[in-house]
């Protein structure tokens, strides 16, 4: 395998998050009873498409943010320690009227 097929192109990670999100919210209303369905959806969705795609040499960690829109203000923040010349971090960010979504997709080099 040649050095450029060991990374995952990072855009096309985005497209991943972005199309977990978009087919899972449906009419896009918040209901805390539909969470964990959504959360599902959305991170197994994501670690589908992004399996079919990444090298064996890279692994993927999918997360997910979903918070009601009340008003108050929410934070997510990481830290980490890798290899920042192979591995990498993908961030969608989704929000409307009833509720914000952050999915995050960890691609780490073995």
């Amino acid at each position: 395998m040649d050095a450029h097929q060991t990374q995952l192109n990072t855009d096309e990670v985005h497209r991943y998050l972005k199309s977990a999100v978009d087919l899972a919210i449906g009419p896009g209303e918040y209901h805390h009873g539909l969470l964990p369905e959504l959360h599902n959806n959305i991170t197994e969705y994501a670690v589908k498409k992004i399996s079919a795609v990444r090298p064996p040499t890279v692994k993927c960690i999918v997360t997910c943010t979903i918070v009601q829109n009340t008003g108050a203000g929410f934070h997510i923040g990481n830290a980490l320690r890798w290899d920042e010349s192979q591995d990498n971090l993908v961030t969608y960010s989704f929000q409307n009227k009833s509720m914000s979504i952050v999915v995050t997709a960890y691609l780490i080099h073995t």
